[in-house]
């Protein structure tokens, strides 16, 4: 079935029926970032929309790549692997790093998440910290630059050559891995104008990067073993080579590579049920612009049919934007241990960072929910808002502060408290008295009757009602989407 949206890539434009509103804010940052707090919201909407999004997606253009950390330069030797955890410590401490970083700029880094999941490799296959760095940067570096570039380098990863047997490849012992990925995952699709010869040709081209230096832990071309007869790759016969297949590839089957991709962007950021028009639109810019991809990323944000309100709550967050996203509508900062638990969460769930499932990727979308799934999610939330809200007291209350302009109004309190981790609020009335019974916990009625709460109460219950109410919040389907 396809996307029921048929608004149009032409850039949206304000009116009385879509208005510029603090719901189309949240929906922006709900699918280029993690969510978006309250008091950062009155400054974007007196923003011109389209030059706003225009220029948050330059920014993400022109971030400079993480700085290179001391480890990523480390021989093994340097490395204490006397019990095997020393690279994973590493990734942690990496994986938690980058979550801080990317809620504050969040647009890059979530490009470059969604890449991962495209461009796969897995971390316990190669298990090595520099690469995972190199791999990261990668990511980074090409998020919204030029496909070709990224495709030629991504090949070429010491982590890519280890996972999809590049290492292995050579003129004697031809190994297709990488060849049948690169055409049916990275740039083609499923038996999309590639056969089994291409795929077998083009390992035969691949084949050369066989050298190791184990003292080191560099990989390097090696031009003994590589092929150097002629091969036959989309009915052109040639003495290919890495580069020689790339440029073919592109030459031959841009039409194809931009109409997998754009439909790739689409099914992440707009609709798991594609609108074929609107992805041929996407992959007639990025062949129009050789293979850039910030001008497809700045179409489709800047669009009326991004904005569209059918598009409102249609994405099933995944399990790091689900968790992410309560870190980021507190806007902390997350220490290394408590880094390590929200990897653990996301992970334990089945998505782990920089390690997809397989080469496929995480499926996404619905296969993010089932009844198991929903039931640890409402597990793992009990424990993260337990830990932040017991060891940040003053955080929570000058949140709940902020937010509600120390009200004493309990119905307008939890309405508003609630209304920032939703785009479109609550489906039902109904949802909302649940909410505010939990709220309420065992004080008596009248207090909150006759306006003898507030929140300069003692700081204990205050936190404890808190906890109640995101407990119970947590529970209710809408949580699940954005």
């Amino acid at each position: 079935m396809a996307d029921c949206n048929n608004a149009s890539l032409n850039p949206y434009v304000p009116t009385v029926d879509k208005p510029w509103n603090e719901q189309r804010v949240k929906h922006l940052y709900a699918r280029i970032g993690y969510g978006i707090t309250a008091a950062e919201i009155p400054d974007i909407l007196s923003k011109n929309p389209v030059e706003y999004i225009e220029s948050l997606v330059d920014e993400a253009f022109n971030l400079p790549v993480f700085p290179k950390p001391a480890w990523a330069d480390w021989k093994p030797a340097q490395f204490n692997e006397e019990d095997g955890t020393e690279h994973y410590i590493i990734y942690a401490q990496f994986v938690t790093d980058w979550v801080n970083e990317k809620l504050k700029r969040p647009l890059r880094d979530r490009i470059a998440l969604f890449w991962s999941n495209v461009l796969v490799t897995k971390f316990e296959e190669y298990y090595y910290a520099p690469f995972l760095y190199q791999y990261v940067t990668n990511l980074q570096r090409n998020a919204l630059g030029n496909y070709r570039t990224f495709i030629r380098e991504m090949g070429l990863e010491n982590s890519m050559l280890i996972f999809l047997n590049g290492l292995e490849n050579n003129k004697w012992e031809p190994n297709e891995n990488f060849a049948r990925e690169l055409f049916e995952l990275f740039t083609l699709g499923l038996d999309n104008g590639y056969t089994q010869n291409d795929i077998k040709e083009a390992a035969r081209a691949f084949t050369g990067y066989n050298g190791a230096d184990f003292d080191n832990y560099v990989i390097y071309y090696t031009p003994f073993t590589h092929d150097n007869n002629p091969k036959t790759i989309f009915g052109v016969t040639a003495n290919f080579d890495y580069n020689g297949v790339i440029d073919l590839l592109f030459e031959k089957k841009g039409e194809l590579i931009c109409r997998h991709v754009c439909g790739k962007i689409y099914r992440h950021f707009v609709n798991a049920e594609v609108n074929d028009a609107i992805v041929q639109q996407l992959a007639d810019i990025m062949l129009a612009n050789d293979f850039e991809l910030l001008p497809v990323f700045k179409t489709l944000f800047c669009s009326e049919h991004f904005f569209d309100a059918t598009e409102f709550n249609s994405h099933i967050k995944s399990h790091i934007e689900y968790f992410t996203g309560i870190i980021r509508q507190f806007n902390y900062h997350l220490n290394y241990d408590e880094g390590n638990a929200v990897i653990w969460y996301s992970s334990s769930l089945g998505q782990t960072y920089f390690d997809p499932v397989d080469v496929a990727g995480w499926k996404e979308d619905k296969s993010w929910i089932d009844s198991g799934s929903l039931l640890v999610r409402w597990l793992y939330s009990e424990w993260m808002f337990g830990a932040l809200i017991w060891q940040n007291q003053d955080l929570i209350i000058n949140y709940l502060k902020t937010l509600t302009n120390n009200s004493n109004d309990v119905e307008f309190v939890v309405r508003t408290v609630v209304d920032q981790f939703f785009v479109s609020g609550l489906a039902s009335q109904s949802d909302y008295d649940r909410l505010l019974t939990a709220f309420k916990a065992d004080l008596p009625e009248n207090y909150y009757e006759q306006g003898l709460w507030n929140l300069d109460w003692d700081k204990d219950f205050i936190c404890w009602q808190a906890n109640l109410l995101l407990n119970e919040m947590a529970r209710l389907p809408d949580i699940t989407l954005c």
